[in-house]
């Protein structure tokens, strides 16, 4: 009996159960045209320090981390996700940059969809 119960276990094909998230929410999404974000991608290093010392100034929890480009804007990496006090003191930083008019700048969002993958079988010999 012990056998016919554990030959059973054994026979029987394990299962994987792996996802994938898809977008983080720690991010801020800015839609902007291309040669804008060439012209904040230029000086990035700057408008993340920047940022920062305005979130420390309100004594916000959140930091950014990096500024990347994303399809269709540019996307700001933080350690948490943004509230939306954090999301307008991000508005009213890029709307004072010089080289920026304030009216290219559209409110800053959260990424709208969460996807995932989920891998429901592999092949192996």
């Amino acid at each position: 009996m012990y056998k016919a119960a554990f030959s059973q276990q054994a026979n029987r094909a394990k299962k994987v159960q792996v996802t994938t998230k898809g977008p983080s929410r720690k991010q801020a999404i800015i839609p902007v045209h291309n040669d804008l974000v060439e012209n904040i991608m230029g000086d990035a290093s700057t408008h993340v320090f920047q940022i920062n010392v305005l979130l420390k100034n309100v004594k916000s929890l959140m930091r950014s981390e990096f500024i990347r480009s994303c399809s269709g804007g540019i996307a700001i990496v933080t350690n948490n996700v943004p509230n939306p006090s954090d999301l307008s003191i991000i508005k009213k930083y890029f709307k004072s940059v010089e080289g920026i008019n304030s009216n290219d700048i559209p409110s800053p969002r959260l990424p709208q969809s969460k996807s995932y993958l989920k891998i429901i079988g592999l092949p192996y010999l």
